[in-house]
């Protein structure tokens, strides 16, 4: 079987053509929707980039493999050590468990220049740095380096082919004419309104309506606007958004033509995921990850799997990222490690059912200190330390009737913020009391922080 992975950063499910968006946006990954399953309920455990790709190449939780943020002692990875002879069986990447199931695997990325996040790097068959950039490599240099790989390498068989586009993650820089096409089309957001916009021009920090870009710097594209003062900067901001998300589209859809091309592609897995979302005006953050909301946690996926799943089907379970790299090894027959934190949903692949999570916990380290709990109905959030945003200590919000999360309902809503607070006590004694526990690399960036 060949697996072909699709990794785009900062992708936001909601904007896409396969989840309900009203913008064409993404024609390519809205076919392979079709063709397969697509995972309505699906977060990265951990964010932003580092934390969300290091979890999903070790299975396991940030709290358990050290990885919470982008620098400093909770931005490396735990490694697990035998006393003698060197590096402990657990130490085994993804990457590497699959090639013990007879998988190449290969990488096209950037990403661990870009963080210096050199385990990442680490175990390929084959990885590749496209044009040798440390960020803002375009689709187009990445598919100059896939596109001649999947050339000289059609009658393989037996591989993940990972490969990473960066391009939805600001700035917004996508050609200039595929900008003026998606304007043609009226803008697919209802939120935030006037008013809303209104509020948050006195909010302080980067990333925010009236501080932008950091320094309070001048745009450096005419894809995005200096500020958000009202819809029409909005607009502005997200039709640069939804170009960048058109723009990869577009080179998928090249990589699937060449296999098309080639005869193989009937019989590949095609995977369509991300590492995390982007804020539009939820808290007041526009263009970045400052916290654990719902819109960045939440990830698009897609799989289609010959044979396997139906086509046009739908799973509506809560799922992490981590439960990915589980699957992935159920699915080239391995046996998932018992240290990982994630289980496999390979049985759902083929109904859709995939209940193995009552309840999820995620956190976020980088512009914020936080950590999170999903219900199907509701969402939790504990902030430790909000870096000057002015989060609320505790948040509670009904997902069904305020996806914006616009309304605090901690203080009208005491018996389900117990029950929330439960849910998080209970997952922190189960990732504590597992024997390849460590000091909650979320307390080690707090602790940094007091130190003057």
């Amino acid at each position: 079987m060949r697996i072909v992975f699709f990794d785009i950063d900062s992708l936001r499910p909601d904007h896409l053509g396969c989840y309900g968006y009203g913008r064409p946006t993404s024609p390519a990954i809205d076919e392979i929707a079709a063709q397969g399953m697509r995972f309505d309920r699906y977060y990265c455990a951990d964010s932003p980039c580092m934390p969300s790709r290091h979890g999903w190449i070790t299975g396991r939780f940030g709290i358990n493999n050290g990885v919470v943020t982008h620098g400093g002692p909770a931005s490396k990875l735990h490694i697990l050590e035998q006393r003698y002879g060197g590096p402990d069986e657990r130490n085994q990447l993804l990457q590497r468990r699959l090639r013990q199931h007879g998988y190449d695997t290969v990488c096209f990325s950037n990403f661990p220049t870009r963080h210096c996040a050199t385990w990442f790097g680490l175990g390929w068959s084959e990885f590749h740095s496209p044009n040798l950039k440390t960020g803002s490599e375009t689709a187009d240099e990445v598919n100059e380096a896939v596109l001649r790989w999947i050339a000289a390498n059609g009658d393989r068989d037996d591989f993940l082919l990972y490969i990473n586009y960066w391009d939805p993650h600001r700035v917004y820089e996508a050609p200039r004419d595929g900008f003026d096409r998606m304007a043609v089309h009226p803008p697919a957001v209802d939120w935030p309104n006037e008013e809303a916009i209104r509020g948050h021009q006195d909010i302080d920090g980067w990333f925010t309506a009236s501080h932008l870009f950091p320094g309070d710097r001048p745009s450096p594209t005419p894809n995005m606007p200096n500020a958000i003062r009202d819809t029409d900067d909005l607009n502005h901001i997200v039709t640069g958004y939804d170009a960048e998300i058109r723009y990869t589209d577009h080179h998928v859809q090249q990589v699937l033509n060449a296999l098309d091309a080639l005869g193989d592609l009937d019989d590949t897995a095609i995977i369509i995921s991300a590492d995390h979302g982007e804020a539009m005006g939820e808290h007041g953050i526009y263009g970045d990850h400052v916290c654990a909301d719902e819109c960045i946690h939440r990830i698009p996926l897609v799989i289609k799997w010959p044979g396997v799943t139906p086509p046009g089907s739908t799973c509506g379970d809560l799922l992490y990222n981590v439960d990915l790299s589980a699957t992935l090894i159920d699915l080239v027959g391995g046996e998932v490690p018992e240290y990982y934190d994630g289980r496999s949903f390979a049985d759902g692949l083929a109904t859709g059912q995939c209940r193995l999570h009552d309840y999820l916990v995620w956190g976020h380290g980088l512009y914020t200190l936080q950590r999170a709990v999903r219900t199907p109905d509701h969402l939790m959030i504990r902030t430790y330390d909000d870096f000057g945003y002015r989060f609320d200590p505790v948040a509670l919000y009904d997902m069904g009737s305020d996806p914006n999360q616009t309304r605090n309902l901690a203080d009208d809503q005491p018996q389900i913020l117990h029950s929330m607070d439960h849910y998080l006590s209970e997952w922190l004694h189960e990732q504590r009391v597992k024997p390849y526990a460590i000091p909650d690399p979320l307390e080690v960036v707090w602790q940094e922080r007091q130190t003057p």
